[in-house]
C-alpha cells in the first residue's frame, strides 16, 4: 500500500471503485509494522549483533579484540618506566596487578643479580616471587590469587608511591629455598644413621636390649652422598668447622 506524504492531509483513496461511481474511503490509519529480520541471514528471531552465523561470531571477536587493543594502547601510553634491579642470589618471577587487587599476572622472568625495566601505571602494583617456589614456571599471561598461595613473596610494591623523579625498585631479601622430599628424606635418614652409630660408638652395644638393635644398623646400606649432603643433614663432614 502507498501512501501519500505531502501536505495533503485527506485520508488516502483506494483507486478500486464498485458499480457506484462514488470513491471508496478507507478509515484505517493504523502505521504499518515493519519485520525486522538479520542482515546476515535473514531470521526474524535475531539481528546482526546476535547472529549465530559463524561469520558474524568471528566478525564480533575480531571487533572485541580491536577494542581490547585500543583500550590496552590508550593504557600503554600512560606508563611509565620503573628500574628493577634484582640484588638477590636467586631468579625471580615478575607479577604484576591493580593496587588492592588480590589476582596478579605473570610478567616475565629476571635473573639474579641483574637488573630490568618495566613499564607500568602507576595504580600499579609488582610483586617478585622466587622462582624455585613453583614446580612448574609460570606461563605468559597466567594469573594467581595471593590470597590462596603461600609462595614467599621477595618484594611486594605498590607503584603509587614511587617519586616520579626516581623510579627504581631495590629487591634484597634473604630466602632459603624450599627442600624437595628427596632433600629432606636424605637429611633425615642422614642423621638417623649418625645417631645410631653414635649409641654403637658409646657402648650400647653393652646393653643387652640394644645389641640386636644396633647389629641391624650394619645392614643398613647407606646411599652414594657426598661432604656436602652430610654437612645440609648437620651432622660432622669436611666442611665441619671449618671458617
Amino acid at each position: 500500500m502507498s501512501s501519500d506524504m505531502s501536505s495533503d492531509t485527506s485520508p488516502v483513496t483506494s483507486s478500486v471503485t464498485s458499480s457506484d461511481t462514488s470513491p471508496v474511503t478507507s478509515s484505517d490509519t493504523s502505521p504499518v509494522t515493519r519485520t525486522r529480520q538479520c542482515g546476515q541471514c535473514g531470521s526474524t528471531t535475531h539481528d546482526r549483533r546476535t547472529c549465530p552465523d559463524p561469520i558474524q561470531v568471528e566478525r564480533r571477536r575480531l571487533n572485541r579484540i580491536t577494542r581490547a587493543q585500543r583500550v590496552q594502547q590508550l593504557s600503554t601510553d600512560n606508563r611509565n618506566p620503573y628500574k628493577i634491579f634484582n640484588n638477590n642470589n636467586y631468579p625471580v618471577y615478575v607479577y604484576w596487578g591493580h593496587i588492592g587487587a588480590d589476582t596478579i599476572k605473570y610478567i616475565q622472568y629476571t635473573s639474579e643479580f641483574s637488573d630490568v625495566t618495566i613499564n607500568a601505571l602507576s595504580t600499579h602494583r609488582l610483586v617478585f616471587i622466587p622462582t624455585t617456589e613453583y614446580a612448574i614456571p609460570p606461563g605468559n599471561g597466567s594469573s594467581i590469587r595471593l590470597s590462596q598461595c603461600n609462595y614467599f613473596i621477595a618484594g611486594d610494591f605498590n607503584l603509587e608511591s614511587f617519586d616520579p623523579e626516581s623510579r627504581s625498585i631495590h629487591l634484597i631479601k634473604e630466602y632459603h629455598r624450599p627442600k624437595t622430599d628427596l632433600e629432606q628424606w636424605k637429611e633425615c635418614g642422614l642423621k638417623s644413621l649418625f645417631l645410631l652409630k653414635e649409641l654403637e660408638r658409646m657402648g650400647a652395644k653393652n646393653y643387652d636390649n640394644l645389641e640386636p638393635i644396633l647389629d641391624m644398623v650394619q645392614d643398613i646400606k647407606l646411599p652414594e652422598c657426598n661432604e656436602l649432603d652430610k654437612e645440609q643433614a648437620g651432622i660432622p663432614s669436611a666442611f665441619t668447622n671449618v671458617t
